[in-house]
């Protein structure tokens, strides 16, 4: 995802951590980096502080505002396979503690790919609500308090009976994208 003014990226990375003893396989673990355009060069990306050794923490996900990063996580406390958070970002950059999005999004399933629209609709994807089947995208407007409304199934077309995820939708045209492994 870039800043609006196409200066900031944060971006999803493979990370080889310590080796496993199942066989000679390196396990990888998805950490968010941050990288900065300074003279028409990108900078050499920075991992975020809230990446963890032995934890997952991917698909950032930016707010209309730019002062919220969205992404998912395994992070310790996670109530699922997989859990979405939030953390701020102050004026300097500097990013405050991540927050679970908690049980009104969070499931015991997996919720991973978040999307914020600039109608401040949070989009994602889940296999622990009833859809579809495999991952659906939901979404769930959140209010000026923060607090989220009724999560809802956009349905069909965009959800089918296999995995459907990563949504991206320009709230203007109402055309988006997405990813999926259906046929």
């Amino acid at each position: 995802i870039f800043t609006k003014d196409g200066k900031t990226m944060y971006f999803t990375r493979n990370s080889e951590v310590n080796q496993k003893i199942l066989g000679k396989e390196k396990e990888r673990l998805l950490k968010i980096y941050k990288s900065e355009l300074v003279d028409n060069k990108w900078k050499e990306p920075v991992a975020l502080p809230f990446n963890g050794p032995n934890y997952n923490v991917a698909h950032p996900a930016l707010s209309p505002d730019e002062k919220t990063l969205y992404f998912a996580s395994n992070m310790p406390g996670t109530k699922g396979q997989s859990d979405l958070y939030m953390v701020t970002i102050d004026d300097k950059g500097t990013f405050g503690k991540p927050k679970n999005l908690g049980p009104e999004i969070n499931t015991e399933g997996k919720e991973t790919f978040p999307f914020v629209s600039a109608d401040n609709e949070l989009y994602f994807a889940s296999d622990g609500r009833p859809g579809l089947g495999g991952l659906d995208i939901f979404m769930v407007k959140i209010a000026k308090d923060g607090s989220f409304k009724k999560v809802q199934n956009i349905g069909e077309p965009a959800n089918s009976p296999k995995d459907d995820f990563a949504y991206f939708i320009n709230t203007k045209t109402r055309r988006g994208f997405l990813s999926s492994n259906r046929e």
